[in-house]
């Protein structure tokens, strides 16, 4: 019985037309859309904290 984890690539995979070219291109721009907002909320918290003590980030 395949993992969750297998399931989920065959998935990925199937509806990438079955090619795995494709669905690691899908995969790598899920990840860059992923890392890009982090990198908001990152700043979001960073400000944030600047606000709650008081600091000017001017």
């Amino acid at each position: 019985m395949p993992s969750r984890l297998d399931q989920q690539i065959d998935r990925i995979v199937a509806e990438n037309g079955g090619s795995l070219h494709d669905a690691l291109r899908a995969l790598m721009q899920v990840n860059e859309h992923l890392e890009a907002e982090l990198q908001r909320l990152r700043a979001v918290m960073v400000y944030s904290q600047a606000c709650d003590d008081g600091q000017s980030l001017h």
